[in-house]
């Protein structure tokens, strides 16, 4: 037994099957053959310790000759160990504790230390038995029943934790709590991979909507889906139509389970549900073909989300929206889609177009234009939800703007400021009445202010405009454009 033991901790994640595949099936075998003998609990052990290297083998013979040999013994020693007087046994607490699949399996006992050393409950057969099942659902998920429902600590946090951002209330930072869930645990279990995908999946519509400003998250993201993509082939399954989990409405509930695919125990909540009628089967779960469906379709959308929120985008199909035949300004169209709310995506592609126009136009443009194009872009710095890509460009265009306008004084003893009273709304209608006064009729008085055409082109308020819409794009925007100076710098 001895010499057996000692070739069992040589077996390793990364062992080699020709030299490792013999050892395992020879420990698989023996126990199988004698699943409450006298070295079962040993041989349960010898096969725990070397489960990190079958997860490696799936669908080889090593692989279900490991489960077939652990369900055995898991039913012999719990007969076996009836009546043991033990009020609980080891490895109880490591399902409570439980972070990946791999990591866990490492709590199981040393079969190095020898065996008369051990605790009377680690050498308990329902102790050896618990990990049994522990093990043989760690390989193959569903392969065995009697794992309690017990969810771990950290695993309940991180349900808690993503049901929070993904309901759009977040307790703390989200992009610390999407970030710990970017990239998969580095060796996967079949169960682990699913987790990690469904979890992907329901975080990715969140990661790309703009909330989250850091673009290093999304590219982890997809750095991750892309990484378990090889272990996801593009080929059918043996699936009918409604055997694949149908992914709950809400992202916080996909979430949940991709977090319960994580642990024994999670899986144990799953198993709960199909058996009621109301989930998929862990063998549904964790297939391949449904996996890879989710991992393409997250990272499809994280690429695009990418590009919309933190690439270049293109504004010369806008020309034929805002310009007029004549090439005078659709004032009334510009400074609508300016309004916040609206349409987020066509009131923040418009202040990008308003900002390249100004810059087209150039110091020798007509003065109306640039002045309302420059009023328009401080209006979206202060009121619109920028994309840090198109924030970075106007920024660019304002800083350049501040080192050319005039400095000094003006008469206006009340100054520039609206009242607090005023909405962008309104300071859009004072801007579009500016440009075309046979529009409309001039919006009311505002608090006294006498917002007029004056003031609107003076040219200390035109300073003040550009300096506020610099301030709050940096104010917005400060770890990204610090980020990026230092990418630059190095």
């Amino acid at each position: 037994m001895t010499e057996l033991t000692e070739k069992w901790t040589d077996v390793t994640a990364g062992s080699a099957p020709e030299d490792a595949d013999p050892v395992v099936l020879e420990c698989a075998r023996l126990l199988a053959a004698e699943p409450d003998g006298e070295q079962a609990v040993l041989l349960t052990f010898g096969l725990v310790g070397m489960a990190p290297y079958v997860l490696g083998r799936r669908g080889a013979d090593v692989e279900r000759a490991v489960v077939d040999a652990l369900g055995a013994a898991a039913a012999a020693m719990d007969e076996q160990g009836r009546g043991c007087g033990h009020e609980a046994h080891p490895y109880t607490d490591s399902l409570e504790e439980w972070d990946t699949d791999v990591d866990g399996l490492l709590d199981a006992p040393d079969v190095e230390i020898p065996f008369d050393e051990w605790d009377e409950a680690e050498a308990c057969p329902r102790n050896a038995a618990g990990w049994a099942r522990t093990a043989a659902d760690v390989i193959l998920p569903g392969s065995t029943d009697g794992i309690p429902e017990i969810v771990p600590e950290d695993h309940q946090r991180y349900i808690r934790s993503l049901g929070s951002v993904l309901n759009d209330y977040p307790n703390g930072d989200p992009f610390w709590d999407l970030d710990i869930h970017a990239g998969p645990p580095g060796d996967l279990s079949r169960a682990a991979l699913a987790g990690y995908v469904v979890v992907a999946h329901a975080n990715c519509w969140y990661a790309g909507s703009g909330r989250i400003r850091q673009r290093s998250l999304l590219d982890d993201m997809i750095e991750g889906l892309e990484s378990v993509l090889p272990l996801l082939p593009d080929e059918a399954c043996a699936h009918e139509d409604g055997e694949h989990p149908a992914l709950r409405s809400g992202g916080e509930e996909q979430a949940s389970e991709g977090i319960h695919l994580q642990s024994p125990g999670g899986r144990t909540v799953l198993r709960e549900e199909h058996a009621d009628g109301y989930g998929a089967s862990l063998e549904a779960w964790t297939c391949t073909t449904f996996l890879r469906a989710l991992a393409v379709e997250a990272r499809d959308h994280l690429r695009e989300a990418v590009d919309r929120l933190f690439g270049t985008r293109g504004t010369a199909h806008l020309d034929a929206v805002y310009l007029r035949p004549d090439g005078r300004l659709d004032i009334n169209r510009l400074s609508e889609r300016h309004v916040p709310f609206k349409d987020e995506t066509a009131s923040e592609e418009a202040a990008l177009w308003a900002a390249r126009r100004y810059e087209r136009l150039g110091p020798d443009g007509p003065a109306l234009d640039r002045t309302v194009l420059l009023l328009l872009m401080g209006t979206a710095a202060d009121s619109l939800e920028l994309s840090y890509g198109i924030a970075r460009e106007i920024l660019g265009i304002l800083r350049t703007t501040a080192a050319t306008l005039p400095g000094g004084a003006c008469d206006h003893a009340d100054g520039h400021g609206p009242g607090h009273e005023r909405t962008s709304d309104l300071r859009l209608a004072h801007i579009a009445h500016l440009y075309a006064p046979d529009a409309g009729p001039a919006p009311g008085p505002d608090s006294g202010q006498g917002f007029n055409s004056e003031v609107l082109t003076c040219p200390v308020h035109l300073a003040e405009v550009v300096t506020k819409g610099i301030a709050e794009i940096e104010e917005q925007f400060e770890e990204e454009l610090e980020a990026e100076e230092e990418r630059l710098a190095g």
